[in-house]
């Protein structure tokens, strides 16, 4: 973020847990956004390693540390904002109508600041973060996929050459899964199509009807699906242009094999938001702010920002307009007041 003063000499500092320059992370601990220790207690960092760094940074961008350590985690929000431009607006999907999920130990860190920047309808922080990824790897349905290059005009394909196609792509895709304790008789096969417009260079994949490849009303259910995929994506679509080709490019088939789905366990109702303690915290200024154990909270309980809600192995600083609830399942949903 700014190059450090000419001879500058750092010395044995020791920034949060480690290294020679100053991290995202020393700028949370510097604010107070996260406690002096992490994992219960466990992971101590080291705040006037931290401090010292970023006076180093602040003295160069001529600020105050303060200053320094919130553009810090400004430059940080908008990276990840753009990120997930990336995944959405760029494949036509409006932002403002999903929720964000605050997932992994820093996860939450900059929920709010998102929600603000893309205009997102709200942020889900679940319970314990850090473990959400590894969580899914546990319940999520086994899933193989095989993929097949056939280029072709969509008025040249037969239906012969798209049905043996797709049944080599089915056969193999359930095999693998035989292959790793599935039988057959339990897994479920999903398949798809990429199609384009003659002379674009990208194609849209197009959901593909279930049932055997047998005639001609099959072909046209995949060419209406890339017509409406296309116009949800980009806004407009050739559907009633004969003059314009249609190429289909890929043919993609998947094998799911069921995993049992356990059963989320809820959370009792809360009895009302009581904080633990309190300690200052810097949103544009020093505020001595409400620490509550995400512990203790209950469903139904509220907690209003400024405010950090802080767990074994996450913490959630929830910025000053903003209100996190509990659901019954224990996840915190947070949203912005509409005057913010």
């Amino acid at each position: 973020v700014g190059p450090r003063s000419a001879g500058a000499d750092p010395g044995p500092l020791c920034y949060g847990r480690g290294g020679t320059e100053p991290t995202v992370t020393d700028a949370h601990l510097l604010l107070g956004r996260i406690p002096p220790a992490l994992i219960g207690g466990g992971v101590p960092l080291d705040p006037s390693a931290s401090e010292a760094g970023l006076e180093l940074l602040a003295a160069d961008l001529g600020l105050e540390v303060e200053e320094a350590a919130a553009g810090v985690l400004e430059i940080a929000a908008w990276n990840q904002a753009n990120a997930i431009r990336q995944v959405t607006v760029r494949r036509g999907l409006d932002v403002r109508e999903f929720a964000l999920c605050g997932f992994g130990g820093s996860g939450p860190l900059q929920a709010c600041r998102l929600v603000d920047i893309l205009s997102l309808e709200a942020a889900v922080i679940p319970p314990d973060p850090g473990n959400v990824s590894a969580y899914g790897l546990m319940v999520v349905d086994l899933r193989h996929d095989e993929v097949q290059t056939l280029v072709g005009r969509h008025t040249e394909l037969s239906v012969e050459r798209l049905a043996s196609a797709f049944g080599a792509l089915e056969a193999r895709a359930t095999k693998a899964l035989v292959d790793q304790g599935y039988p057959a008789e339990d897994q479920h096969i999903k398949r798809w199509a990429d199609l384009r417009y003659e002379g674009q260079a990208f194609e849209v994949q197009a959901e593909v009807p279930d049932g055997p490849v047998a005639d001609e009303a099959f072909v046209d259910a995949v060419l209406a699906a890339f017509h409406d995929e296309h116009e949800r994506q980009y806004g407009y679509c050739y559907r009633d242009r004969d003059d314009v080709v249609v190429e289909w490019v890929n043919l993609r088939a998947s094998a799911f094999g069921p995993t049992p789905q356990p059963e989320p366990p809820g959370v009792a109702p809360g009895s009302g938001a009581v904080a633990a303690r309190t300690r200052p915290v810097f949103f544009g200024d020093w505020v001595d702010t409400p620490i509550y154990d995400r512990a203790n909270l209950g469903a139904g309980d509220s907690v209003v920002g400024p405010a950090v809600i802080e767990e074994f192995g996450s913490t959630t600083p929830l910025l000053p307009g903003f209100t996190a609830v509990v659901d019954s399942f224990g996840n915190l949903v947070i949203r912005q007041e509409a005057s913010s």
